[in-house]
């Protein structure tokens, strides 16, 4: 060994550098990998999955604890998109269904009189 103390302080030195060094290479591959699109994009979608199945389990266990609320929302939703027919059946108007056909003869159009009507 070297008698000279500053010769040690010096190689242990470059031996703590050499080890940061290793560390920040193994720091930057690991976040290369994790960073990498395809694993960002399967994360994301196995996150999804787990808090798509636990809503899911979620909303089951509340509809059996209050069947009756189902049945309302789903009484409500269905109104809610029916409401133009329900509101005609009540009113006793009749829904025209079928749209007018078009002319395709072209002297059989009607005169510009008319079509201003």
């Amino acid at each position: 060994m070297s008698a000279d103390p500053e010769a040690a302080n010096v190689k242990l030195a470059e031996q703590r550098a050499a080890a940061a060094r290793q560390r920040l290479t193994n720091t930057a591959g690991a976040l290369q990998m994790r960073l990498n699109p395809r694993v960002v994009a399967r994360d994301a979608v196995e996150n999804l999955q787990e808090t798509g199945e636990k809503a899911l389990r979620s909303g089951v266990a509340s509809a059996r604890a209050n069947p009756e609320a189902v049945v309302w929302v789903v009484t409500l939703a269905t109104a809610w998109l029916a409401r133009r027919r329900i509101a005609a059946a009540l009113l006793g108007r009749k829904r025209e269904t079928e749209a007018p056909l078009a002319r395709s003869i072209p002297g059989d159009w009607p005169q510009s009189a008319e079509r201003n009507r």
